[in-house]
């Protein structure tokens, strides 16, 4: 299987239109400043949530190349905090950046970025039945200190 970016942005301008329609996924703040925000997805799908927002927002007032090129940045900055916080690629996440456009520099400009991973009842679960058996287990030792003097 092969990966074509040209493929992939005639897919997503196709689908900008309709994604406007079906799902906000973006906010405008002023003229040229739009907070983007991908829902609640799987992290590997976040690129593509992304892109299809930017071109939903942008696509009548921006070049698509400035989009492609400026959105292809922004991914990589999101896929390298998402293995810095070792978020899984099937966990679920929530992102949002604002993104102004400088028209003097033809570039995009973020700011604000979030990555919010989202955990389900059952991971929650886990964590907290993990962390009260490492409390348990220090209050006992601490239990065994005070019982020894």
């Amino acid at each position: 299987m092969s990966w074509k970016p040209s493929e992939d942005a005639e897919r997503d301008k196709e689908r900008a239109t309709e994604y406007e329609k079906l799902y906000s996924g973006f906010t405008f703040q002023g003229p040229l400043t739009v907070e983007l925000r991908t829902g609640i997805i799987v992290a590997a799908r976040f690129a593509d949530k992304l892109r299809r927002a930017a071109f939903a927002a942008f696509s009548k007032l921006v070049p698509e190349d400035v989009i492609l090129r400026d959105i292809a940045e922004l991914n990589k900055v999101v896929y390298d905090e998402m293995i810095k916080r070792n978020i899984d690629k099937l966990a679920l996440v929530r992102i949002s950046v604002v993104v102004s456009y400088d028209q003097r520099t033809n570039k995009f400009n973020f700011s604000n970025l979030r990555i919010e991973r989202l955990y389900t009842e059952e991971e929650v679960n886990k964590i907290i039945n993990e962390k009260c058996g490492e409390l348990e287990a220090k209050i006992e030792k601490i239990r065994s200190i005070i019982g020894s003097i």
